[in-house]
């Protein structure tokens, strides 16, 4: 297989925009993280694709000269110069330090208009070390799950407080029976991996044979990453295939690390809460309106967002996501040699899109209305926030204590919550009533005073009887036949604009056109399977190619269509033209099994 630009084996266009491609470059990232261990070196020698793409593609002058180098007629491009022995502009010969790749291969030079030469550099954060398993059988998660259990049973025993002889037997085998229900939840967490298998792709071969395809970089031999990014990225590989890290994140395991972040925070700003309103009661409706179930979470979540960002410049995670086994890694596409954004914008970009966006900034009714979105994102894209960051999230087997530790405390802020507010509302209850009622006999007085007055002038006007109706319009025998004509067709006149106006049947007429045009392409697309099944039976495939021909044409937004152009083409023997439009197939239809296998069968051929 052999792919004739980096474009191609990304499977982006030459004219898409940096964010496309960079988020190709992410996609390419967790195909080859998606497994824990690759005993073939296909997953290094992706991610040194990758990397060398995003430098290439991701910075504005040498994707130019990429482009350049891509048009035929160039000549001698920077992309097509062998530099095997060349010297630089000194004169001195090239030195073994700026020698790079395997010692069998020739260092290629990366020269852009008049600038001196230099080689491409590596993306930092695909080399970054990675926490070594050994980090989550440290004691302290031990410590910390029995801590989280306590702190559930303290705010178990606030039910019970009403009676003190049973509070604390109550609440401490509560909690202990919760803490095994949590266990048991921990050790199925832990046993359950989402590892999908890689499906094949037009990529996949261009991607793993890059160093043998050196037409996708257009040069002899295609450029190489300096060795010193080479070693911290197999020391990277060691550290990741030991601790068994993988892209196929779960999803759940996502939303469980980011609500105990925000639980762990909104736990602090309860108790700073209740501290502020031990030393300044009077102003307690003020607390109680700050730890509502509506405001509570809006503050938990903005403070969450310093914190966040601040974790992953850091420590490249928060605790939640540490306690889940996770690690982001921010600035996947960005080269070494760029500025910007910095880490610390990227940081700061994915956790205030995580907020604003995942999370509604706090409110929770709109937070929940976007989680099945924000859920089927996570696993077959990925999110908004993922993408601003440029990140990529590694995933390890979790370790049953922090996991413990994570459910404990969400569980305890959850308790701690509802018996809080649970006070709260007993508190302002009679307040509230109060204030009610007062409310409705304002209204009430406001409404009969308004009535009144309305009777005041309508007495006014009809008399002391009252209920007069309007007089109507009579017809004078002895007026010419012209005026009581007039006098007649102003009446109607009047009756047909006192009238309600028809419903008008526009949206119905509309609707029913829409049904019968969706029935008539049902109908259609009914007649190309006929059509199609009945070539495959007789043998027809020239006629069949025909049948799916016009179909592809009269519905180009059908990828069964498409898939039937692309199959025929291929069985008609034409399989270099069948691949337009297997392509398009799997563009309208990704994963699509039969397409990728007649699309491998014809690359290989």
């Amino acid at each position: 297989m052999r792919s004739s630009s980096i474009y191609e084996a990304l499977e982006v266009s030459p004219t898409s925009q940096t964010d496309e491609i960079q988020a190709s470059l992410r996609s390419v990232l967790r195909r080859f993280w998606a497994v824990p261990r690759d005993a073939s070196g296909d997953t290094e020698e992706a991610v040194r694709f990758a990397a060398l793409a995003a430098a290439i593609l991701v910075d504005p002058v040498r994707r130019k000269d990429y482009d350049a180098a891509l048009s035929p007629g160039v000549g001698a491009g920077p992309w097509r110069l062998p530099v095997g022995g060349a010297r630089d502009t000194t004169g001195d010969a090239s030195s073994g330090a700026e020698r790079v790749g395997d010692a069998a291969m020739e260092s290629s030079r990366l020269s852009t208009g008049a600038v001196s030469t230099k080689f491409l550099p590596g993306v930092d954060a695909l080399a970054d070390s990675l926490p070594e398993a050994s980090a989550w059988a440290s004691p302290l998660v031990s410590v910390a799950a029995i801590a989280a259990w306590l702190l559930l049973w303290a705010a178990l025993a606030q039910p019970f407080s009403h009676s003190p002889d049973l509070s604390f037997v109550m609440a401490l085998t509560v909690a202990a029976v919760f803490a095994v229900v949590v266990v048991l939840a921990a050790l199925w967490i832990s046993q359950t991996r989402e590892v999908p298998v890689s499906a094949a792709s037009l990529s996949r071969l261009a991607v793993i044979k890059w160093r043998r395809e050196g037409s996708i970089f257009l040069g002899t031999p295609p450029p190489q990453h300096d060795t010193a990014w080479i070693f911290k990225l197999r020391l990277m590989e060691l550290t990741r295939s030991a601790a068994g890290y993988v892209t196929a994140t779960s999803v759940w395991r996502r939303v469980a690390a980011r609500l105990f972040d925000y639980a762990l925070v909104a736990l602090v700003i309860y108790a700073l809460i209740a501290l502020a309103e031990w030393a300044l009661p009077s102003a307690s409706a003020w607390w109680t309106l700050l730890r509502s179930p509506l405001v509570l979470p809006v503050l938990a979540v903005g403070a969450t967002i310093p914190i966040e960002a601040a974790s992953y410049q850091r420590f490249r995670t928060t605790l939640g996501k540490w306690l889940f086994g996770m690690v982001v890694v921010t600035g996947s596409s960005r080269p070494g040699d760029h500025q910007t954004p910095t880490a610390s914008q990227l940081a700061w970009t994915r956790a205030s899109r995580a907020a604003w966006v995942g999370a509604a900034g706090g409110f929770w009714p709109l937070a929940l209305m976007r989680l099945r979105r924000e859920l089927h994102n996570a696993r077959d894209s990925e999110t908004e926030w993922d993408a601003g960051g440029d990140a990529v999230i590694m995933e390890r087997p979790t370790a049953v204590p922090a996991v413990v530790t994570a459910l404990l405390v969400i569980s305890a802020a959850a308790v701690v919550f509802a018996m809080g507010w649970r006070d709260d509302f007993k508190a302002i209850q009679p307040q509230f009533a109060a204030w009610f009622s007062s409310s409705t006999e304002s209204i009430a007085g406001l409404w009969n005073k308004s009535v009144q007055q309305g009777a005041d002038i309508v007495s006014s006007v009809t008399g002391p009887r009252g209920n007069s109706a309007p007089p109507t319009p009579s017809v004078d025998a002895s007026k010419p036949d012209a005026a009581n004509k007039a006098t007649s067709g102003a009446s109607a006149e009047q009756t047909a604009k006192a009238a309600p106006p028809r419903a008008t049947s526009e949206a119905e007429a509309a609707i029913a056109r829409l049904s019968a045009e969706a029935h008539q392409r049902r109908l259609r697309i009914d007649g190309y399977v006929k059509q199609t099944d009945a070539a495959r039976r007789s043998g027809n495939y020239s006629g069949l190619q025909g049948v799916c021909d016009r179909w592809s044409k009269d519905q180009p937004a059908n990828a069964q269509a498409w898939q039937c152009l692309g199959l025929a083409q291929f069985q008609n023997g034409a399989g270099r033209e069948a691949l337009p439009a297997l392509r398009q197939s799997l563009k309208l239809e990704p994963n699509d099994p039969a397409v990728e296998a007649a699309i491998l069968k014809i690359l290989r051929q």
